[in-house]
């Protein structure tokens, strides 16, 4: 026999509309007719014809999440929460991972524009702007961890700056003069901004800025490698190192363990974020703590807002704080 509404709907005693409307998610049913629907659904082994659902109703109940390294514990971390948010609202995800790579991002963007998912949210490269910038005429999208300059879009980030600000100025509280920075691109906003907030430290401190001091790679683990390998390279290596996330820390710590070097009694660190790690590293290291699940959670939260509201609305930055957790890096 084939299943339909109609049949859900006698197997539960209720009415055709009543299921319909626990089916599209109604607000104002029933809890007891809810359960009732579902309980009656499960027997029935009933399934809904999303496509249907979806060229009825124009909504797909899917939203689009496309993040520059799903490897990393950070970008897992907002995909969970931002999952978590989704399933509450009874929507599905479609995780990408871009690899910070334009090419693969812009495929992702057509790919879930072509399956008019209701909503994206997105870790930007910086380099489609221009596509970026039409769809934000029929897609509704949450940037997240980065802006794009000269887009208007409701966006969630870190508070970087001041966060590079407080870990440079800690390092300088505790007498530190030989300062270096191991930093993402500075072409990503993230990066950009933290070079920002560690150049304001040392310049208020009226603490000079060697070039040599300053390295930029991409933000992972072997790239922290190669970085302190050339920091420790200079005629007279830094007393400290301000790392800029913490994929980049495990490849400091790594070689500074491999050259026999004592933190922090030969060079002090701290980096950007905290995870349960950061905790346990010997000596448990320095942090600027931030909640990396808000950032998942806020951003989640804001595009189904937008989803649900039609009306127009100004975008908006949202940006999450950030605290110093001094350890014995430091």
């Amino acid at each position: 026999m084939k299943v339909n509404i109609k049949t859900v709907a006698k197997k539960a005693g209720v009415s055709i509309a009543s299921v319909s409307r626990v089916l599209n998610n109604y607000k104002g049913v029933k809890n007891s007719t809810r359960k009732k629907v579902l309980k009656a659904m499960a027997d029935l082994d009933y399934e809904v014809n999303a496509v249907a659902r979806s060229l009825k109703l124009r909504k797909t109940y899917t939203i689009g999440v496309i993040v520059a390294n799903i490897l990393s514990s950070f970008f897992s971390e907002i995909s969970k929460a931002i999952e978590n948010v989704a399933n509450n609202n009874n929507y599905n995800v479609i995780l990408c991972n871009s690899d910070d790579n334009p090419e693969k991002e812009l495929l992702h963007l057509k790919m879930l524009k072509s399956y008019r998912v209701d909503g994206i949210i997105l870790t930007p490269t910086q380099k489609n702007r221009e596509y970026i910038k039409r769809l934000t005429n029929n897609t509704k999208i949450v940037l997240i961890d980065r802006l794009i300059e000269g887009i208007e879009c409701n966006s969630v980030i870190i508070d970087n700056e001041l966060g590079a600000y407080i870990a440079t100025k800690h390092l300088i509280d505790k007498g530190y003069k030989r300062i270096a920075i191991i930093n993402g691109p500075t072409e990503i906003f993230t990066a950009k901004e933290r070079m920002d907030g560690y150049l304001k430290a040392l310049k208020d401190a009226n603490i000079p800025i060697f070039e040599n001091y300053i390295k930029t790679g991409s933000y992972k683990e072997e790239s922290g490698v190669k970085l302190t390998n050339q920091l420790l390279q200079c005629d007279e290596i830094p007393d400290s190192i301000f790392v800029t996330n913490l994929d980049l820390a495990l490849g400091v710590l790594i070689t500074l363990k491999e050259k026999n070097l004592s933190i922090p009694n030969d060079i002090s660190i701290i980096s950007f974020s905290d995870y349960n790690w950061a905790r346990i590293t010997d000596p448990p290291l320095s942090v600027v703590r931030f909640s990396i699940s808000d950032i998942g959670k806020v951003a989640a939260n804001k595009l189904f807002d937008l989803i649900n509201n039609d009306k127009k609305e100004k975008a908006s930055i949202f940006k999450i704080n950030t605290e110093l957790i001094v350890r014995e890096s430091t």
